[in-house]
């Protein structure tokens, strides 16, 4: 009987397992005894042996790995290294059915699984648990070249051996054993990276002008002693540009009633829209007014260095010690040029005459489409730098004890150090004037009451109007060109933008006992881990520097560093044929359009403002660079989270008959959790009134801190059963039952309090011990785990070794949201204790649901005639749908805690949003074909719309529209040692687009541009 067992491996020996993604059964109408008899694409290794090779030796591992798991899982696996077919392990990972990745620079980054975003999943690199510089518990997979990995995949379905922390799934990684690899291989490649966006820009102010990546590695194996010894080593650096054009309107939603009668607020004030939002649905007409709208063109440069070595020793056939670290540097650098309409919340009514002639159009939940305004105009010059390390590695022993029994261990350690540091330049116009003082240089806009401004400018908003996939202005007698007219109120920032310490250590102790008959095998073990997350607040108090530069200065700075507008074709690709920039006259005649607009280098500008009106404080390094503030500094926004878990398993493996052969296993994992979370408090102090001693009042100085640490603990009970039936020779039915848990991000364990005031019920307090006060938290360490119960079910169809048919389906119940609570903490107030109510977030009791279906398919056409025989597909769709809902933090249903800690709630004035990362409909469709030693392969992904979370307000909605991108790749083998590639990303110029809010309010969009690769490997 031959005894299978599921491990967090991702492949046994030379069978490798792989996602192969959705087809209809129409394309499965084949004979199911085709074979690859006359595989004429292939290489023959003697008269009776078919070596099969490229994506389809990728594809067929993969299926015969899938099928032989215990558990329902999808990869991508590739026998060599440098052979998975995508650039990043984020871009090879979304092939996978289920997986859906969040695009940021063009690349994909975060992957969600099955329709739940990346919090509630967990990553595996060779095993062990890695980090991140986020603040969430997701990993940025662009970091990771796929040259240095031969293997990934998805588990969609959980054993109690597996490490806990994937409520939707887990994600592994695997680099490449040396002794299990068997062979030496020395190999070398070197892609070049063109994008045509960056060669749009102009040559002396782009970064670079051709990126590449040149990758290397060697695998050796050698006798030593009685044993063996193996070798394997791996370097990535790669240098490339990923400019994007953007269009954005400011996150934060602004209720604006739309009153004719009311003038002191809302849209006919004739100031900033603002008005106190009820909690009634329907009691007012309103609309979303938004700060600000601006258009950025970026310049960027993207170096990073990885590396990864592995030693396997195996002393004798019963002990096999295992050595292996990575390690991954990424400086990552943007110059941004910001053209910016700052005052969105000056909204013209329908009835003010004193606006352009353009109508104000709204939307169902007060959206707006187009408005008029007045508004100031501002040039944002910004220079960001980007410093990220990771460093990961173990080592494990793994010993056969005796006939039956195997031992094992393992020790890891994890660590990613992030720091972003920016500094910008704001320049305003004002008055009417340029930097030389000349007056009248545009008129002056007039307010709904009819009095002139003197720093703002009558203007037209068009969003997404006229066939515009963008943002479109029209300006009264302006020229957002006129570098003179930026003349007023030069702000410089030098922040540290995030400063962001992740480590982990883990180590754990494992045994295998196999057994005779039903029972194969009993697994057990015990894993204890140390997460350790440390940050500071970014972009302010001690981590910004921030003055404003005197008139004379900036026009000096002005002058000196002019840039001209970096970039051709800016918007072009979504602007709708329409100008970006249109001018009217006084009648509402067009005098001009633009699609550019003043730029300014933001590192000259920052020099010559400091050495024209110096502060003293802001100093630059031999690079002209600003020496920004340290994250070497206490504040009440600091975390300081350690949180330790151990965890034990027992699990029964099982192979046998039943009525029908059947596979699998059942157990239970234990945990127990516990955070302690080191946080800081401002000094407070009681004022009492003078004539009567009533306390009035208690101070908060937060100049003066008092440490304080807390912190809570869970244990939990993660049962699971997975059983696999040959119904027969090429049909397998899954089944899986288990428990997941997902821990809440580090970065929402904080235990900073900000004291807010006290509580009046109405009476006179005299003494601190009888006041209650309130505050707000930075985080709660007393934060529960996310627990779900999942269920799953599978057919799988194997006709043959090139194909697969699997039709599954999923539920899933948990608790996946936060709830607003109170909690009662003690404050220190002169020494007294105050009993203090604490509003902050804990996981929601009540539980939600999400369901899906899945469908993978392949097929090779190999029973066609030459040269039809090289054509290929695999394809995988998967639709997922939710009854959890989540709503925005300003406009959605708001819970606020009352003094008894009870909570009332309003209505919600938008609809809600649904979980983070679900969407409905995730599709991957790869096509290849293979004659003789070409290779050709076109992959489509699809991603619909989804709820995209921001790390420091996850309680902003935010959607990203859909998107669907097609790559391309071409392969050609020399000869046995040489191949040549090309391959393009996002070849029709998708952008994407996101919205804030509601499914209608544009928030920004964001235009990548295709990209090229052209490379050549040697491999020996």
């Amino acid at each position: 009987m031959t005894r299978r067992t599921a491990r967090s491996r991702l492949g046994i020996g030379r069978i490798s397992f792989g996602a192969i993604l959705l087809a209809s059964t129409t394309a499965m109408a084949f004979p199911a005894h085709a074979q690859d008899s006359d595989a004429g694409t292939e290489e023959a290794a003697d008269e009776d042996t078919i070596v099969v090779t490229g994506l389809r030796e990728t594809i067929r591992d993969s299926i015969a790995t899938k099928r032989n798991n215990d558990l329902i899982v999808d990869a991508l696996v590739a026998d060599e290294i440098g052979d998975l077919p995508a650039l990043s392990i984020g871009e090879a990972l979304e092939t996978l059915t289920g997986a859906g990745s969040h695009r940021e620079q063009g690349g994909a980054t975060e992957i969600a699984i099955r329709g739940l975003g990346p919090f509630l999943s967990s990553t595996v690199i060779n095993g062990r648990i890695a980090t991140n510089g986020s603040g969430d518990r997701s990993v940025n997979f662009s970091q990771f070249p796929s040259e240095l990995f031969n293997k990934v995949g998805i588990y969609k379905t959980q054993s109690a051996s597996m490490i806990e922390g994937g409520v939707a799934g887990q994600i592994a990684l695997e680099t490449v054993k040396p002794l299990d690899y068997g062979k030496r291989r020395i190999q070398g490649e070197l892609k070049l990276n063109i994008n045509p966006d960056n060669l749009d820009i102009d040559a002396d102010q782009r970064f670079q002008d051709i990126g590449f990546r040149a990758t290397g590695s060697y695998v050796d194996q050698f006798q030593l002693g009685a044993g063996e010894l193996g070798i394997s080593l791996g370097y990535s650096h790669n240098e490339s540009t990923n400019p994007e054009q953007e269009a954005n309107v400011s996150n934060t939603l602004n209720y604006c009633k739309n009153d004719t009668g009311d003038t002191s607020s809302g849209v006919f004030d004739d100031g900033n829209c603002n008005s106190d939002r009820p909690d009634q649905v329907g009691a007012e007409d309103f609309v979303i007014a938004r700060n600000s709208y601006s258009y950025r063109q970026n310049i960027t440069d993207d170096t990073r260095d990885s590396f990864f070595g592995a030693l396997q020793w195996q002393p004798s056939p019963d002990v096999d010690i295992n050595a292996d670290f990575q390690y991954s540097k990424r400086l990552f650098r943007e110059q941004r040029h910001d053209l910016n309409f700052s005052e969105g919340r000056r909204v013209d009514g329908a009835s003010d005459g004193n606006h352009l002639d353009y109508d104000l159009i709204t939307g169902p939940y007060g959206e707006l489409f187009q408005f008029t305004g007045e508004t100031s105009v501002e040039s944002n010059s910004e220079y960001l730098e980007r410093d990220e390390e990771y460093y990961g590695g173990g080592l494990s022993l793994s010993v056969q004890a005796s006939d039956r029994l195997r031992l094992s261990g393992d020790v890891s350690y994890s660590q990613t150090h992030r720091i972003e540091e920016a500094v910008q330049v704001r320049m305003r116009i004002r008055d009417g004037l340029d930097i030389f003082g000349n007056p009248d240089q545009y008129p002056l806009a007039v307010e709904s009451d009819g009095d002139p401004n003197n720093d703002r400018v009558e203007t037209a908003y068009l969003i997404r109007q006229n066939g515009s996939d963008t943002l479109n202005f029209v300006v009264q007698d302006f020229d957002v060109n006129n570098y003179d007219l930026y003349r007023d109120s030069a702000r410089l920032r030098a922040d540290l933008e995030q400063d962001r310490y992740n480590s982990v250590f883990a180590a754990r102790g494992d045994f295998e006992y196999e057994m005779d008959g039903f029972l194969s095998s009993i697994q057990g073990g015990v894993r204890f881990q140390e997460l350790k997350y440390r940050d500071v607040p970014g972009a302010a108090g001690k981590s910004r520097f921030e003055h404003i530069y005197s008139n004379d200065a900036l026009a000096i700075a002005n002058q000196e560093c002019r840039t001209p507008f970096p970039e051709s074709g800016f918007m072009s690709a979504v602007s709708g044929g329409n100008p970006l920039i249109t001018v009217v006259d006084a009648d509402g005649n067009v005098t001009s359009t633009t699609n550019t607009f003043a730029t300014f280098d933001a590192l000259c500008l920052a020099r010559t403002l400091e050495a024209n009106n110096p502060t003293g404080e802001l100093h630059f390094d031999e690079d002209g660079i600003p020496i920004y503030p340290t994250g070497e500094f206490d504040s009440i926004q600091n975390s300081d989270v350690n949180e330790k878990t151990w965890a034990g398993y027992l699990q029964a493996n099982f192979d046998g008959d039943i009525g029908l052969p059947v596979r699998g296993n059942f157990g239970l994992r234990i945990i127990n959790t516990k955070v302690r979370s080191n946080g800081f408090r401002g000094q407070l102090s009681a004022v009492y009134a003078p004539d009567t001693g009533e306390l009035i009042d208690i101070v908060e100085d937060t100049n003066t801190l008092t440490g304080v640490s807390g912190g809570g603990s869970y244990t939990e009970f993660l049962p699971s059963f997975n059983i696999t039936g040959e119904l027969r020779p090429d049909l397998l039915a899954r089944f899986a039952v288990y428990r997941a848990l997902s821990r809440p991000d580090p970065s929402a364990l904080g235990y900073g309090r900000t004291f807010n005031a006290l509580i009046d019920d109405g009476s006179p307090i005299y003494s601190v011990e009888d006041a209650i006060g309130s505050a707000n938290a930075t985080g709660n360490p007393f934060t529960d785990p996310l627990l779900s119960w999942n269920f799953d079910a599978a057919i799988e169809w194997y006709p043959n070794e090139d194909t697969i048919l699997a039709i599954g389906g999923y539920y899933k119940s948990f608790n996946g949201g936060f709830d607003t609570i109170g909690r009662f903490e003690t404050f220190v107030v002169d020494g007294e204790e105050l009993e203090t109510l604490v509003t902050t977030l804990n996981t929601s009791d009540e539980m939600s649901t999400i369901y899906g279906i899945e469908v993978t398919a392949a097929h090779r056409f190999s029973y066609l005639p030459k040269p039809l025989d090289g054509l290929g597909f695999k394809l995988s769709y998967n639709f997922a749908d939710s009854d959890f809902e989540i709503h925005d933090d300003t406009l959605g249903a708001i819970t606020t805690v009352n003094n008894d800690l009870t909570t009332s709630t309003s209505e919600a004035l938008i609809p809600p949003s649904g979980i983070f990362g679900l969407s409905k409909h995730v599709l991957s469709a790869q096509a290849y074909y293979k004659i003789g030693k070409l290779q050709l392969q076109g992959v489509y992904k699809y991603r619909s719309r989804y709820f995209q979370q921001f790390v420091g307000t996850p309680g902003r909605v935010r959607y990203v529209d859909d998107a669907g991108v097609f790559e391309a790749r071409i392969s050609y083998a020399l000869n046995e040692n040489l191949r040549l590639t090309v391959e393009g990303l996002n070849l029709f110029n998708e952008p994407r687009t996101d919205y804030r809010g509601t499914i209608n309010d544009f928030g920004a969009v964001h235009v990548y541009g295709p990209r090229y690769y052209a490379g050549i490997r040697a491999r020996f």
